[in-house]
């Protein structure tokens, strides 16, 4: 046991050692200095020493800077750096590098031991008969891989196991990419022999299975681009078939669609040019609202726009001209209610002799110039060459003062023929009595 006084002994035993220590230390850090000054060319090259003394001497990163102390501190080395703090400054950036490089050792050392881990898989487990990747347990196959050194190259169990899951999930998914990459080989196989069978014109998007299968020769059928394996059964034979003539089917479709759309544009300008030919006719006057097709029939058939369009059926060049005349007719009605009340308040002001179809449409324009719903009509009238409602109401104005001016005349004769007949009836009753 230790006695009462003995702890107060040790105190005054460690200072004394301090001091001793200590003083020590400055004389040789004094030497040391001397020493320094002539060993290091620079700042630099003295702290690349003093890291060099703690790698000789193995310095943990973990060590305590009293332990670097004691094993170091002997060495001429320590005294590279002159001072507490640049030693133990130094040795922080020692330590911090040494714990980088250990870890990079240790991890290292984990992969080369997962490496050989894996290689010994590799090897080991495609000899086990019972081994499946998709059901097969780690202890199931341990026994015979625990006789091989790499087993032991990663000293955990769990480990092990965990690593031996991964390869059997990995090995699973490799597989699976195998075997769908077979499969999409004998697919495109097939797909070409199909394509071949196309070209010989053995198979067009009407062919059924049936027909397809009865079209091909012995060696056709046992071609090994046909014939059933373990990468293309019956059902997928019959599936990629169907797949197929669907898309003969719709490029087919796709076809006739572009082909009835060309013929839909092309027999539309047919249309327009033939509605265009009536419109010249109307412009020249050789059709009006109230003509009958019988009666231009002969003249509009002469023309070349009319047999493209009669070529789309015997009635519709009748049909269109009859849609137009009936359009024409009802437009004017319309707007022959508007003209003749315009016509009625200005008849006064506009003299229907003297005018031309131009003049008058430009007269209403003036005449309706104060009422502005009057004013829009009157100009959209004008515009609308060549069937303009202006130049109709015109004529039937014309030909109306015509009539009327012949029926005066008619008139005046008939007037003139009685007083004749009655002058004869007296002189004849004269004669009478």
């Amino acid at each position: 046991e230790l006695g009462p006084d003995e702890p107060a002994d040790n105190s005054a035993s460690n200072k004394r050692s301090s001091a001793s220590e200590n003083e020590s230390s400055k004389k040789k850090r004094k030497k040391g200095e001397k020493d320094a000054g002539c060993l290091y060319a620079n700042k630099a090259e003295a702290v690349a020493a003093f890291k060099g003394l703690l790698l000789a001497k193995d310095i943990a990163p973990t060590t305590k800077w009293n332990d670097v102390v004691r094993i170091c501190a002997e060495d001429a080395r320590w005294e590279a750096c002159n001072t507490i703090g640049e030693r133990k400054q130094a040795l922080a950036e020692y330590q911090t590098k040494r714990a980088n490089e250990l870890r990079d050792v240790k991890r290292q050392e984990k992969v080369r031991a997962k490496e050989a881990y894996q290689r010994l898989l590799t090897d080991i487990l495609p000899t086990v008969k019972t081994f499946s990747p998709g059901s097969s347990r780690f202890m199931d196959v341990r026994d015979f891989l625990s006789k091989d050194d790499r087993f032991y190259a990663v000293d955990d169990e769990t480990t092990r196991e965990e690593l031996f899951y991964e390869f059997v999930e990995e090995m699973r998914k490799r597989e699976e990419r195998n075997k769908r990459s077979k499969k999409r080989e004998a697919k495109d196989a097939y797909l070409a022999f199909l394509k071949l069978r196309e070209e010989d014109g053995k198979f067009t998007f009407a062919s059924t299975w049936a027909s397809f299968i009865s079209s091909l020769g012995d060696e056709e059928k046992n071609d090994s681009r046909f014939i059933v394996s373990a990468n293309m059964s019956e059902s997928d034979r019959q599936l990629y078939f169907s797949d197929y003539v669907i898309e003969l089917q719709n490029a087919e479709d796709e076809k006739r669609r572009r082909i009835r759309d060309a013929r839909r544009r092309a027999e539309k300008a047919q249309r327009d040019a033939y509605r265009e030919k009536l419109r010249e006719f109307a412009k020249l006057g050789s059709i009006i609202p109230s003509t009958h097709w019988r009666s231009v029939e002969d003249k509009i058939a002469s023309d070349p726009c009319y047999e493209p369009v009669l070529a789309q059926g015997r009635d519709v060049p009748m049909e269109i001209f009859n849609d137009f005349v009936d359009d024409w007719n009802e437009q004017y009605r319309r707007d022959r209610s508007t003209l003749s009340r315009l016509w009625e308040s200005s008849k006064k002001e506009i003299k229907l002799d003297e005018s031309t179809g131009v003049d008058f449409s430009k007269k209403l324009l003036d005449y309706s110039a104060n009422s502005p719903d009057i004013y829009a009509d009157i100009r959209r009238m004008s515009n609308n060459e060549p069937l303009s409602s202006i130049m109709l109401f015109f004529n039937e104005l014309k030909a109306n003062a015509g009539v009327n001016s012949a029926n005066r005349r008619s008139s005046l004769l008939n007037d003139e023929d009685s007083s004749e007949d009655e002058g004869e009836i007296k002189e004849d009753g004269e004669e009478a009595e």
